[in-house]
């Protein structure tokens, strides 16, 4: 990530601004296949259920609608939302990272940033992943898998809101840093 910030300028930004499309457009598009799937609840309610009878309710609602092939496809479109999700991460938390000074505590907390984020897609992959496991048998799948799915998620969430935390802490850092000159 370190090499990331030595990238010009111009072209981390442009890049930081493409993800931020690119985020924004996969966002809309898996929203509105998640909303043609008529899923009952939102998506951190239905993916932090941790009840196997819960989210087979929930499959069994779509299934009644026959939609619960649109909610399989909203999992798949959640991949590209995750590389997005990941890019932004990275990306954001790199530039940042740029404008504090070497060593100091606010481009560490930047740099953490981006590593929470890293971590958070490769926990939501791992949540999506068995919800495909579900998904092959959405009524009889065994109730352990609910609770592995939902500590996935749960994990990712928490490196999400670090990975926010981290990065508006490196912000004001930098930028308290900054205004008083300081090289710390």
């Amino acid at each position: 990530m370190n090499r990331v910030t030595r990238v010009n300028i111009r072209a981390h930004g442009g890049a930081l601004g493409a993800s931020l499309l690119y985020l924004l457009w996969i966002k809309a598009w898996l929203d509105a296949v998640y909303a043609a799937s008529r899923h009952p609840v939102d998506y951190a309610t239905g993916q932090t259920a941790f009840s196997a009878e819960v989210i087979k309710g929930h499959y069994a609602h779509m299934q009644a609608f026959g939609t619960l092939d649109i909610y399989q496809r909203a999992q798949v479109i959640d991949f590209g939302f995750i590389l997005g999700m990941l890019l932004v991460g990275v990306l954001l938390s790199t530039f940042i990272a740029r404008f504090a000074r070497e060593a100091s505590t606010a481009r560490r907390a930047a740099l953490l940033a981006g590593l929470a984020m890293i971590g958070a897609a490769i926990f939501d992959s791992f949540e999506n992943l068995v919800s495909f496991v579900m998904l092959a048998d959405p009524q009889g799948f065994p109730g352990w898998i609910a609770l592995a799915y939902s500590g996935f998620a749960a994990v990712k969430f928490a490196l999400v809101a670090l990975a926010i935390l981290l990065a508006l802490v490196a912000t004001a850092l930098t930028l308290a840093g900054r205004l008083r000159g300081s090289t710390k």
